[in-house]
């Protein structure tokens, strides 16, 4: 499971089956088809955000290491807001800079895609996790390393969490769930409601007969995605104020994450 947002507290913005349902008692119930000795991941990005989250984990999995990816606040933005976009959470109407423009009087009640301004102020949530699990139990790396060299940047998670890295040597790295527009909003709703309904059902299928299936959902979905995919990008560009803006915001929180971590950012404004 890649994000069971166990730790998240009830009243979280985003809903957790896993959180609410009452079928898991505890985290290790998640993976009890896995065999005993094996190293146990899932990434909830939200944890983050939430100090609420860090404390559960610390009483339910004390001896755990935490792992954070972290990118560039703007990059992140403007992700977010193709994100926002292709999944009719803003009108499709809205300009980058009228995205950010609503974020600028942050409301601790604002939805989740109304968060991503602060949520880029990194720093200020990693500091409460340095402080209860130690800088030994947490390891830090950047998106942008990841891109600029995927099998070094996962060989050091690897021997951070103890896992054998040759794994990664004849690996194929390539981009899946690339956020794209969409010529019709409605249709990619739909199509993925449609996912998220057929994938429980799948995977209680014997093996042989769920590989099928998963390679005709594949193609399934890259004939969808070249019916709807919009070619033209939405604008993102800034003008020198709102640059201006973004700069001032996220510096602050940029030295402190550099001072807390002890790491070099690899982007600079």
């Amino acid at each position: 499971m890649k994000e069971s947002r166990y730790f998240l507290e009830t009243n979280y913005k985003l809903v957790a089956k896993q959180r609410t349902s009452g079928k898991y008692q505890n985290f290790n119930e998640l993976f009890n088809n896995c065999k005993p000795g094996s190293v146990l991941l899932e990434a909830t990005p939200d944890y983050l955000y939430s100090n609420t989250a860090a404390d559960k984990i610390k009483s339910e999995i004390p001896g755990c290491k935490i792992i954070f990816i972290l990118r560039e606040p703007v990059s992140r933005l403007e992700s977010w807001y193709r994100f926002a976009l292709l999944n009719g959470l803003i009108k499709q109407q809205t300009s980058f800079e009228d995205y950010i423009g609503q974020q600028k009087n942050y409301q601790d009640d604002a939805p989740q895609h109304l968060r991503s301004l602060e949520q880029g102020r990194y720093s200020g949530y990693l500091e409460y996790y340095f402080q209860l699990f130690g800088k030994d139990n947490i390891h830090v790396c950047f998106y942008e390393d990841l891109v600029a060299d995927s099998k070094k940047f996962c060989a050091a998670i690897c021997d951070f969490t103890g896992i054998n890295n040759r794994y990664f040597d004849n690996y194929n790295f390539k981009i899946y769930n690339k956020t794209v527009a969409a010529r019709n909003v409605g249709a990619h709703l739909l199509f993925r409601k449609f996912k998220r309904t057929v994938r429980p059902a799948v995977k209680l299928l014997p093996d042989g007969l769920r590989k099928r299936l998963k390679l005709a959902g594949y193609n399934l979905e890259k004939t969808y995605s070249n019916i709807n995919t919009d070619k033209t990008d939405p604008s993102v560009e800034l003008n020198n104020e709102m640059k201006s803006f973004l700069e001032e915001y996220y510096n602050p929180s940029n030295k402190h994450l550099e001072k807390l971590t002890g790491l070099a950012l690899p982007w600079k404004y």
